[in-house]
């Protein structure tokens, strides 16, 4: 049996970073309206953009709150890493604007 991989060790404040980048990408996703077959009521993104709204103003404050600690640059292959290890490609693939199948 294969070992899982291992998560790589961050701040805090990283792991805030890494979950709300992840988060704006989930909300994202969920607003693309090239993921929907067909019409799709306005109403149904009042939710998530307005959840998308609090979690850009969370992700800030995490930002905001590394800098007045002095945490001065980003590590980017590390926070990469844990993006991967929680399944951001497929998540940040919901964002994508694709072509409809079958036509242009």
């Amino acid at each position: 049996m294969s070992e899982p991989p291992t998560f790589p060790g961050l701040t805090l404040a990283e792991q805030q970073l890494v979950e709300g980048y992840l988060r704006v990408a989930d909300l994202l996703g969920r607003m693309n309206p090239a993921r929907e077959p067909d019409r799709t009521p306005t109403k149904y993104y009042r939710n998530p953009a307005q959840a998308l709204v609090a979690a850009a103003r969370d992700l800030a404050t995490t930002v905001e709150a590394m800098i007045e600690r002095g945490e001065s640059e980003i590590y980017g292959p590390t926070l990469t890493r844990a993006m991967l290890l929680m399944d951001a490609e497929a998540r940040t693939g919901r964002v994508r604007v694709r072509p409809p199948e079958g036509g242009s």
